[in-house]
C-alpha cells in the first residue's frame, strides 16, 4: 500500500480483463492498477488518513450545499474533486474519477465532454462538460478555503466538551486522576 503515500493526481475506475472493475492509479512518474474498486480505494485512503468520509461528505456537502459530487478533502494540498470518467458497463459500476486539485493542469472543451490535462501531460477524457468540470474545480478550491475553519469548529467543539463543568468522567480522566494521586503518594511516602 505504498501508492497511498505518494503523490496522487487521479484515481479513475478502469476495466481490466477477467479482473473487472479496478482503479487506476494516476501519479507524477507513472501509474498503478490496484485490483479493487474505486470506491474501496477511496476509503483505504480516508481510513489510512484517519478521515471519516461520511462525516466529511456532510461537513462539507453542508457547507457547500452539496448532495453529490463532493470534494473529497484529506488535507488542504490534498483535496480531490469528482468527475465522470467512464459509462457503468453493469449495475454498482463505479463512473466518477477523483482528481486532486493542485494536479489539474489545465481543462480542456471538446465535443463529448471535457479534457482534464494533469501536471505530468497525461490527458483524460470526462463525460461532462468543460464548464462543469471548472465548476467542481471552483468547488474544490472553495472547499480548500474552508478547510482551516472546519478543522478550527472541530477542535473547539471538542475543547468545549472538557471546559464544562458538569460534563461526565470519561476512563481517561478517571485513569489520569488516579496515576497523578499515586505519584503524590509515592513522593509523600
Amino acid at each position: 500500500m505504498e501508492w497511498i503515500e505518494q503523490d496522487i493526481l487521479a484515481i479513475l475506475p478502469t476495466y481490466r480483463g477477467d479482473k473487472g472493475n479496478c482503479t487506476l492509479i494516476l501519479r507524477e512518474d507513472g501509474q498503478h492498477i490496484i485490483e479493487r474498486t474505486v470506491k474501496t480505494v477511496i476509503k483505504k485512503i480516508c481510513k489510512h488518513n484517519h478521515i471519516d468520509l461520511r462525516a466529511a461528505n456532510e461537513t462539507y456537502g453542508g457547507l457547500l450545499n452539496l448532495k453529490t459530487n463532493i470534494p473529497l478533502v484529506i488535507s488542504p494540498e490534498r483535496i480531490f474533486i469528482q468527475l465522470k470518467a467512464r459509462e457503468p458497463v453493469g449495475k454498482d459500476d463505479g463512473a466518477m474519477g477523483y482528481f486532486k486539485l493542485g494536479g489539474i493542469d489545465e481543462v480542456i472543451e471538446r465535443e463529448g465532454g471535457a479534457i482534464i490535462r494533469l501536471k505530468n501531460k497525461t490527458e483524460i477524457g470526462c463525460l461532462c462538460s468543460a464548464d462543469n468540470a471548472r465548476n467542481q474545480i471552483s468547488k474544490g478550491n472553495l472547499a480548500k478555503e474552508l478547510y482551516g475553519t472546519v478543522r478550527t469548529q472541530s477542535v473547539q467543539e471538542s475543547l468545549e466538551y472538557y471546559h464544562s463543568k458538569d460534563g461526565p468522567a470519561m476512563k481517561s480522566d478517571i485513569a489520569r486522576l488516579y496515576m497523578k494521586l499515586d505519584d503524590l503518594l509515592i513522593k509523600l511516602g
